[in-house]
């Protein structure tokens, strides 16, 4: 049985990506999101019912923006 994590927060994310230790957040974070489009390509690739398309493709434009907040988040250092 797989053990109940706490939702993480994204303030604490954002916290950690502005962090001493930020690349290696941004490396955790990424792998999680590369995860998620491998899946997402992999669905794709075998074929989709029509109706579920449009979804799968916002939830992959979706991902492809957070992957590049994520970068953009540790490039400015969590600064406003």
């Amino acid at each position: 049985m797989e053990a109940v994590r706490e939702p993480i927060r994204l303030l604490e994310i954002e916290k950690e990506l502005a962090g001493p230790e930020k690349e290696s957040a941004l490396a955790r974070y990424d792998a999680v999101l590369v995860a998620l489009e491998r899946r997402i390509e992999a669905a794709m690739k075998e074929g989709l019912p029509p109706e579920e398309y449009p979804a799968v493709e916002a939830l992959r434009e979706a991902n492809t923006l957070a992957r590049k907040i994520l970068r953009l988040t540790v490039r400015v250092g969590g600064k406003p």
